[in-house]
């Protein structure tokens, strides 16, 4: 089109005054031209990629944001372990993502040991089953080994942590008669009553241990029983808060061996129940040692299969009323899990002033610091002692 042709019927001073102020109109409707011609060709670019895209198995277009620089594992969304908060991808956490926490009474009396599977729990309570012997409940969820034990009886007051963790399923061989009540009327899914398999170690028969003391299990097993007795899936319960980052304690400069002093915990009384944590500032974690040797030196806590020894990254001492069962023959005990305390958080190679909460039987314990502020744990291994609170003074650190 010609700008100077009759065409456009305006006068020389109205031509003079439009190349005034558009000195090359001609490159201005070029550039316009050129904008429409980008436009078309992206939008073309971006049509065939996604036509290529559908034609390699519907694969995902993944932001670059997303992506972060082509990396395909840090890709995957994460998954957080809602026993101990470590975070896995979906990959990793498929085997147990959609399952309940499964629960094993493991003895500690001192023929039991070494334990086989302690290890592998993300989370364990120990507590007094009677005579100041200690008992642990550990539960696993990430991690399910095949030899978990020796296994023994359970206790109402066990059966209580069970139902705040997602309904878990329990393992044990017998009961007190306050557990079996509890089972049948809460109830409580029973792999013991539910005709959970276990078989005795004939190596520790034949060393002239007791038999009561040589019981094991498959947990992959009882995993497989829990499905077919229809205990397959999960039921949500209230994780605890983790913090992403640890903080170890480095405000202490020591020779070796001249501070870190461990954390004794005397149930009842110092001696073969007595449980021994020594902070390790290299892994920032608790190494766990139970009872002490000949020369009365804390004997390591070793894991019967791997031989290493048991550490956690997180170490709870919860104070709570111990009171015995009346009229029971075998002067059982109980403990108020329901309620509040006070408790001790050890993390980082520090202890946190603690109390603990439980509202109901089947609501999660929680911990909060002495500002009212929930506690943030570093993710991995929890390891609960749970101590009469008359023996506040037997845990020292």
């Amino acid at each position: 089109m010609d700008l100077n042709s009759e065409t456009f019927s305006i006068s020389p001073e109205q031509q003079a005054k439009f190349y005034t102020q558009n000195p090359n109109p001609l490159q201005k409707f070029n550039n316009k031209k050129y904008i429409l011609f980008g436009i078309i060709t992206a939008v073309i670019l971006i049509g065939g990629f996604l036509f290529v895209m559908s034609q390699r198995g519907g694969s995902t277009i993944l932001s670059p944001i997303v992506e972060r620089n082509n990396d395909a594992d840090s890709a995957k969304q994460a998954v957080m372990n809602p026993l101990s908060g470590e975070m896995v991808d979906e990959e990793q956490a498929a085997s147990w993502k959609d399952e309940r926490p499964m629960a094993v009474m493991i003895n500690n009396y001192i023929d039991a040991r070494p334990q086989s599977g302690l290890e592998k729990a993300d989370l364990v309570y120990e507590i007094v089953a009677e005579g100041g012997i200690t008992r642990f409940l550990a539960f696993f969820l990430s991690e399910v080994p095949e030899k978990i034990g020796p296994v023994r009886s359970t206790r109402e007051y066990y059966l209580v942590l069970v139902k705040e963790l997602g309904d878990a399923m329990i393992m044990h061989i017998g009961w007190s008669p306050q557990a079996l009540e509890a089972i049948e009327t809460w109830p409580v899914r029973s792999l013991g009553r539910g005709g959970g398999q276990f078989w005795r170690d004939q190596a520790r028969i034949d060393s002239g241990i007791a038999i009561e003391h040589t019981a094991y299990v498959n947990g992959v097993e009882l995993r497989e029983l829990g499905h077919e007795l229809g205990w397959e899936g999960e039921r949500d319960f209230v994780s605890w808060k983790f913090k992403d980052s640890e903080e170890p304690d480095t405000s202490q400069q020591c020779l070796v061996g001249e501070c870190d002093k461990p954390i004794t915990i005397d149930f009842w009384y110092e001696g073969d129940y007595s449980a021994i944590f020594k902070y390790d500032r290299n892994s920032n974690s608790y190494l766990r040692f139970t009872g002490y040797d000949a020369n009365g030196a804390p004997a390591p806590h070793l894991d019967q299969e791997s031989q290493q020894q048991l550490s956690v990254k997180n170490l709870i001492v919860q104070f709570v009323s111990e009171i015995a069962i009346t009229g029971d023959d075998k002067n059982r005990l109980e403990y108020e899990l329901v309620g509040s305390g006070e408790s001790i958080v050890f993390l980082d190679g520090k202890a946190i002033k603690a109390t603990w909460s439980k509202a109901g039987r089947d609501d999660r314990t929680l911990f909060y610091d002495t500002n009212g502020q929930e506690i943030l744990f570093n993710r991995g291994p929890i390891w609960v002692s749970i101590v009469p609170d008359r023996n506040v003074e037997q845990v020292v650190y």
